[in-house]
């Protein structure tokens, strides 16, 4: 397994790697934090090699991009899910049916999952995303619209909501123009 670690505007993101055969496979991405990334990445993952390495195929490009609003495409068979519960799998690949530009609430995101009384329990899931910037938990927010916790931090995830052309009120909140409407679920590829 390696890691790298990159800049992305003002942030700072890393991530776990590692190869099957010949294809690559994202084990975790690492949002800024108040202890050093590189620490945190030794002390979850003790076998990755001490230096960093540069994460082929442009993944490493991809995830920049990613953090920096872009729209962008990743197939999903790049991530090691295999470590979830089946409940949190299935509210991940429900969070991927978030459109770019748009949020979705926790009650929302808990009904799309077929959940419709685990509104916590799927913020309990967005906290622990392996995957941030990839599986776009900045997109699900407060019933009220305010944007919520985030693994970066609040402010970075106003500033990748606004990225995305998300605008806030003077409250705030994130206007109702670009939520999404609580639905039944939605199917999700392999690709993202």
């Amino acid at each position: 397994m390696y890691y790298q670690i990159m800049k992305a505007g003002s942030d700072e993101i890393g991530w776990v790697w590692g190869k099957t055969g010949k294809r690559i496979r994202l084990e975790r991405i690492y949002l800024p934090g108040r202890e050093k990334m590189v620490r945190r990445i030794l002390r979850d993952f003790p076998a990755v090699g001490k230096k960093p390495r540069k994460i082929s195929g442009g993944l490493d490009r991809l995830i920049v991009d990613l953090c920096l609003g872009k729209e962008r495409r990743v197939d999903l068979s790049l991530l090691n899910l295999s470590g979830l519960t089946e409940f949190s799998t299935q509210v991940l690949k429900e969070t991927l049916g978030i459109p770019h530009g748009k949020v979705c609430t926790y009650w929302g995101l808990a009904a799309r999952a077929g959940f419709p009384r685990a509104a916590r329990a799927v913020g309990s899931v967005m906290a622990k995303n392996p995957f941030p910037l990839v599986i776009p938990c900045h997109r699900v927010v407060r019933a009220d619209g305010t944007p919520g916790r985030f693994g970066g931090g609040a402010d970075m995830k106003k500033r990748l909501l606004s990225r995305e052309g998300i605008l806030f009120d003077a409250a705030g909140r994130v206007p109702p123009a670009y939520r999404e409407a609580a639905g039944s679920p939605r199917r999700v590829s392999g690709r993202f």
